[in-house]
């Protein structure tokens, strides 16, 4: 148990530093894709500080002639792994049946977010050139 306290403490003296680093990974994103009609990234709520310990975007399927699991096949063709964002509690096999309750009745945000959605490489250690390879 002491080990881990240890690796803990240890790790808190360079989680600035990550969060920093993450945070250029998924500015680097933005810069590279904003442009392309049909990408779209997480907002950043106003008054908040986002670590982006994760960088998802959305491709919305009118404007981007390809869909997300295609993306992901092409970058996993070329050894870059990315992936669906998660998939929705209410649509896994042990919560099949169960209520749940969406924001609005028309629209399941998070079903539509499973179905657009990417989570992109962003590690903290993540170097430009590997970066590069993947915009």
């Amino acid at each position: 148990m002491f080990i881990l306290a240890g690796v803990g403490r240890a790790q808190l003296e360079v989680l600035d530093n990550c969060v920093e680093a993450r945070r250029a990974v998924f500015d680097r994103y933005v810069e590279a894709l904003v442009d392309i009609d049909g990408v779209r990234f997480m907002p950043k709520l106003e008054g908040t500080y986002s670590n982006r310990w994760l960088t998802a975007l959305t491709l919305n399927p009118e404007k981007v002639m390809i869909k997300p699991y295609e993306l992901i096949d092409v970058l996993e063709a070329k050894s870059i792994e990315a992936r669906p964002v998660w998939k929705p509690l209410h649509m896994q096999p042990l919560f099949e049946g169960c209520k749940f309750y969406s924001y609005a009745q028309n629209d399941v945000v998070s079903e539509r977010l499973f179905e657009t959605g990417i989570c992109l490489p962003s590690g903290s250690n993540m170097t430009i050139e590997q970066q590069e390879r993947v915009i």
